[in-house]
């Protein structure tokens, strides 16, 4: 079971370099995917100097790096694809952030663990925030058996990333899976755009599909540096709640949501929007303008 780990990046070549360098002296993990956009010759260099450093250590790394920004929905659709082309059906794919930290190999055994069970698809685990986001925190309530309920009542994502390992429908941006999954056709849907929210859910969503389980697992967890500067994530609020209605709404009715949790999941932005203030509110009537 060789593990490689997928990462895209746009324009934050030294925050890559530290997510990188994070895994320096990994007997787990054999090399990684890349697939980093840039805005000049100068980031594009930054970037190069990253993937050498990591090169020189031992690990393997493919990449695909280009002038541009292609945006995080294709490019981890890219790193799919990449993955198809080099590694094998029991190889796992570990789904990164660039602004991710590997905290050691005892962090991934967990997951490893999971993915020798056949009937699992997706191993999620934990995001440990080194800083308080200013914007748009996780929704997180770390109740047992509370959250999950609220999330197959509402069909609006409520995280629980403390306690488990359980059974879950959706699990957090971090993920492992086997190739094999990956070549069952799954790929993120790229009609979701901007902060590309809820497509890692329309991904899960997919896996369910073809009957395997997602599991989330505690002991699998990063060090999540949360960058707010950069990156593809939009930096002001309003354009984040604008991309968070636009795109729930289009995964509700993807995937044929009844009118009762599309209510109920719009009620929860909504209520998330009044707390935080004017911009937030102005991101979800630009939302319905538009027609979502």
């Amino acid at each position: 079971m060789v593990v490689f780990v997928g990462i895209p990046s746009y324009n934050r070549a030294r925050v890559l370099g530290l997510c990188l360098r994070s895994f320096l002296g990994s007997k787990l993990v054999r090399g990684f995917i890349v697939v980093a956009d840039s805005v000049s010759a100068s980031e594009a260099e930054l970037y190069v100097k990253a993937i050498k450093e990591v090169e020189d250590a031992g690990f393997e790394v493919i990449h695909d790096m280009r002038i541009g920004r292609r945006g995080s929905v294709r490019a981890r659709n890219r790193i799919f694809e990449i993955a198809r082309e080099n590694l094998v059906l029991d190889d796992v794919i570990i789904q990164y952030e660039d602004d991710y930290l590997y905290p050691g190999d005892k962090s991934l055994e967990g997951a490893l663990q999971w993915l020798r069970n056949e009937s699992v698809g997706i191993v999620g685990g934990r995001r440990i925030n080194l800083r308080k986001r200013r914007i748009d925190p996780d929704f997180a309530l770390n109740v047992p058996y509370l959250a999950d309920m609220l999330t197959r009542v509402t069909g609006f994502i409520v995280l629980n990333m403390e306690h488990g390992p359980r059974e879950v429908e959706y699990t957090t941006h971090l993920i492992a899976m086997k190739l094999r999954i990956v070549n069952l056709g799954i790929k993120y849907d790229e009609s979701y755009g901007g902060t590309g929210y809820r497509e890692e859910s329309d991904l899960q969503r997919q896996v369910r599909k073809f009957g395997y389980r997602i599991v989330f697992e505690p002991r699998f967890y990063v060090y999540h540096l949360a960058v707010e500067e950069g990156g593809d994530r939009y930096s002001d609020l309003e354009d984040r709640m604008y991309w968070k209605w636009r795109n729930h709404t289009y995964f509700m009715n993807k995937w044929q949501y009844p009118i009762t949790k599309k209510i109920l999941g719009y009620t929860i932005l909504t209520t998330y929007a009044l707390l935080n203030g004017p911009a937030a509110i102005r991101g979800i009537v630009k939302a319905v303008r538009n027609k979502t």
